[in-house]
């Protein structure tokens, strides 16, 4: 019988085998480290993306933060600017004031005019019938707390026509009448009175002298 030795064929395919396992496995290698190269050019170049994003904000908020330090500083101008305009206000008020208040207490003190002056009084509420001689003043004085006012009168209708004028004037504010006594000069029965209230140069009552200009 002939025997054939098979052993070297079977050894070249075990060395085939071999060689075709380690190419296999050589290109599965190589497709990961072609994936894991891609993957990491993929991440790198977003991550530069995100590093510029965050260097733009970050520049953006460097220009926000600038500009919140000129708002600041203009507002802190704006108010210095306000407190100097303000100042300047009440200097003019309490230059012309004066003379304001003593126009109006005139006319106060004065019967209408003309037609015009009749019905600008008519809107104060002012009984244009009144005769204002039977009305005087006495002592008028004024400090920073306001003002104190001393006169005598016909009567006590008198003196209330006077508190009602006061207090719907523009440059006298929260007039009250501190009393009235009856009083005898030269042989006529009259009253004395005293009132105090504020004094406004800077024309808190602007609605009233809007009014009165209307």
């Amino acid at each position: 019988m002939i025997r054939v030795n098979l052993l070297p064929i079977k050894q070249a395919r075990r060395r085939s085998q071999g060689r075709v396992q380690l190419l296999l496995f050589a290109g599965v290698v190589v497709v990961e480290v072609a994936i894991l190269a891609t993957a990491f050019f993929i991440i790198n170049d977003q991550l530069e993306d995100q590093r510029e994003r965050v260097n733009e904000l970050r520049v953006t908020v460097s220009e926000l933060e600038q500009d919140a330090a000129d708002v600041e500083r203009l507002q802190q101008q704006a108010q210095v600017y306000q407190s100097q305009l303000q100042v300047l206000s009440d200097l003019e008020a309490r230059r012309i004031g004066p003379v304001r208040m003593l126009d109006e207490m005139q006319a106060m003190l004065s019967p209408p005019r003309d037609q015009e002056d009749r019905v600008a009084q008519l809107r104060r509420d002012w009984n244009v019938e009144w005769d204002t001689r039977r009305l005087w003043i006495d002592r008028f004085s004024e400090d920073e707390s306001g003002f104190v006012l001393d006169g005598h009168a016909g009567n006590a209708d008198d003196v209330a026509e006077f508190l009602h004028r006061m207090n719907t004037a523009v440059y006298f504010n929260n007039v009250e009448l501190d009393y009235v006594t009856r009083q005898s000069r030269d042989d006529q029965d009259l009253v004395q009175f005293h009132l105090f209230g504020e004094l406004s140069y800077t024309g808190f009552n602007d609605d009233r002298a809007s009014a009165d200009d209307s």
